[in-house]
């Protein structure tokens, strides 16, 4: 049952000392939630809570790290079987956690007295509740709405969770997107300005990127503001543990390769399975970005650059790499 999920990508947690964080993933080791700090509390912060404390949202993986080596280092844990420095959370430093689905359902029950974008939020929720048939139990809402900070220039930040609901979501959205409710893609200058947001200023890529996020359907437009829907499997989908793999950072690399698998490219975590002459051993692309969702398919051969990890699994002994996309903002992953 959804609403008994323990807590992954998308939900957040808030800490004893008010910082919140947004978990990362959908496993996690046994002491302590990886999870991205979103929101610092700062008496000079732009957004204000229900129970009165400023925050100041960040959104730079570095600045946030360099943020928590300065002030909040407990928040910083050196993974052994990773072999690299995580921002995750203890246990006993999380005051709660906010659950998406909880957090539509309250919308719901608020009726008239919902702001424009919950109102909009509801909306689209319905829209697609009513095109696909999913429960509404299967679906949340995540961002700012979640943590009650959000702003004039706030989105709609959609959780599907279950592998059977989402696949069921995007396939219809991928055949019917224009014929459903008042769905918008990013075109123009909007789109452009998308581009910019997800991906910087890089010139080489350009008109590339702007034919790939013009064909993305879990983005767009609805009653005047823009979203994205994110794809979470449950976590007894994954059939896997957190300390089942041991993995070693090999560095920064660019590589060049064939994709042989898109089933889990629209999920987050994403993965696409790749064939690499250069690199045989090779095996798959991630990402825990939302960006890279929908980002290439099978059969394409494609150019990536991310951190290559040489992946152990304790359960068989296999070994094989994967390349980590989206740690660094100038990561990517273009279509040749």
């Amino acid at each position: 049952m959804v609403l008994n999920l323990q807590a992954v990508e998308g939900f957040f947690l808030v800490t004893d000392d008010d910082h919140i964080f947004e978990v990362k993933g959908d496993i996690h080791p046994k002491n302590r939630l990886v999870a991205y700090l979103r929101y610092l509390p700062t008496q000079d912060g732009n957004r204000i809570s229900s129970n009165g404390v400023r925050y100041r949202k960040i959104t730079s993986l570095k600045k946030r790290e360099d943020y928590l080596q300065r002030m909040h280092s407990e928040y910083l844990w050196f993974d052994e079987t990773r072999g690299r420095l995580l921002q995750a959370v203890p246990l006993n430093r999380i005051a709660f956690a906010l659950n998406p689905v909880d957090c539509l359902r309250q919308f719901r029950d608020m009726e008239r007295h919902s702001s424009s974008l919950q109102q909009a939020s509801l909306d689209l929720v319905q829209t697609l509740i009513d095109a696909t048939g999913i429960e509404w139990e299967a679906i949340g809402l995540t961002g700012s709405q979640l943590v009650g900070l959000a702003s004039s220039e706030s989105d709609i930040d959609l959780v599907i969770y279950g592998e059977k609901s989402a696949r069921k979501v995007y396939s219809i959205l991928k055949e019917q997107f224009h014929a459903i409710g008042d769905l918008g893609w990013y075109a123009d200058e909007l789109l452009d300005k998308h581009v910019k947001f997800r991906w910087g200023e890089n010139p080489r890529w350009c008109d590339v990127l702007r034919k790939v996020e013009s064909k993305k359907v879990l983005q767009g437009l609805f009653g005047g503001y823009e979203f994205f829907i994110r794809m979470v499997k449950s976590p007894d989908e994954i059939g896997y543990e957190y300390e089942d793999f041991e993995i070693h950072n090999e560095g920064t690399l660019i590589v060049k390769c064939h994709v042989t698998d898109d089933h889990d490219s629209i999920f987050t975590p994403c993965a696409y399975g790749v064939q690499c002459n250069r690199f045989g051993n090779l095996r798959r692309l991630v990402s825990y970005r939302g960006r890279f969702t929908e980002q290439v398919s099978k059969g394409m051969d494609v150019e990536a650059k991310g951190r290559l990890e040489s992946v152990a699994d304790r359960r068989s002994g296999e070994e094989f790499s994967q390349l980590v996309l989206g740690e660094n903002w100038d990561d990517y992953l273009i279509p040749l």
